[in-house]
């Protein structure tokens, strides 16, 4: 039974290598209409041209958009194997990092560390995210803790390992994530700028800890390869909608092989399906949880 989950792992490493490698073009035209977007979105709102009730979810929905970006750049999925090219996956990490509120170029190593330690307790570092599972209460708190968690890693572990040209970078992108915000709180002369700011800026952050971190590895307590991640499938009445998660529902074609790039995730899915489900991973309804027989 080993050898023959063996040679299948080979067939759906074979699979993922036809996936990757490429320059992530949709990825950088992701890229460049968040950041557009959601610029724009804050200069109609100070210049009244939309309300705090459409700025403030926009906000929120952009948040969410903009981790996909920075996540395919911490795994280097931009440039691909072209690496002369590494500069533009850099400046989409820059760039999409002020919105979610993750410095890029320390999140690497709070990241890697999560896909290495993955369920851990005590060495993965998004394990705390377990604790939204306590009540409505505790998601709020453990977003806020998640918040912390994710831009205090590298000062609280790699800090001293660190060069100075690293702690710089890191500094600056905390400086310049915390600046704007409160730059356009003070600079901006319209009532409800504070909500659209910072409450648009939790519940997008809230929406990305919930679908990217939460669920997909609830319940927690499994930390075998194939089996340490789900693939959540929508219902029929929702695949309009889908592209609104970035493909980030199927996570474990992810952590499976990260180097696929996001919009890649369901064709790799409808072609190793067999493989994991021979392997055991979670493939289930996105809302009931209850196993699903064909993705």
């Amino acid at each position: 039974m080993q050898e023959e989950l063996k040679d299948l792992n080979k067939k759906a490493l074979g699979a993922a290598i036809s996936y990757m490698g490429k320059v992530a073009w949709p990825t950088i035209a992701l890229t460049f209409l968040v950041c557009s977007l959601f610029v724009l979105c804050i200069v109609l709102f100070a210049n009244d041209v939309i309300t705090v009730w459409l700025a403030t979810p926009l906000v929120s929905v952009l948040t969410y958009m903009a981790y996909t970006p920075l996540h395919e750049a911490v795994h280097g999925n931009i440039h691909g194997s072209r690496s002369r090219m590494r500069w533009v996956n850099d400046v989409c990490g820059y760039l999409a990092a002020p919105i979610i509120g993750v410095p890029f170029a320390s999140h690497r190593h709070e990241h890697f560390t999560h896909h290495r330690y993955t369920n851990i307790k005590g060495k993965d570092p998004d394990y705390l995210i377990s604790e939204m599972g306590k009540g409505p209460f505790s998601v709020l708190l453990t977003t806020l803790k998640f918040f912390y968690a994710q831009n205090s890693f590298f000062a609280e572990n790699n800090w001293h390992s660190a060069d100075l040209k690293e702690r710089v970078v890191y500094s600056a992108e905390l400086c310049f994530s915390l600046g704007w915000r409160l730059l356009a709180i003070l600079l901006i002369d319209q009532p409800g700028i504070s909500i659209v700011v910072l409450v648009g800026y939790f519940f997008g952050g809230l929406f990305t800890a919930y679908w990217f971190a939460y669920r997909p590895h609830y319940p927690y307590d499994n930390t075998e390869r194939y089996q340490n991640t789900s693939s959540l499938i929508m219902p029929p009445w929702m695949r309009p909608m889908e592209w609104f998660w970035l493909g980030q529902n199927i996570h474990s074609v992810h952590h499976l092989f990260p180097r696929v790039p996001f919009y890649r995730y369901h064709a790799l899915h409808r072609d190793i399906e067999p493989i994991l489900r021979a392997h055991g991973t979670p493939i289930l309804g996105i809302w009931s949880r209850a196993p699903v027989t064909r993705g």
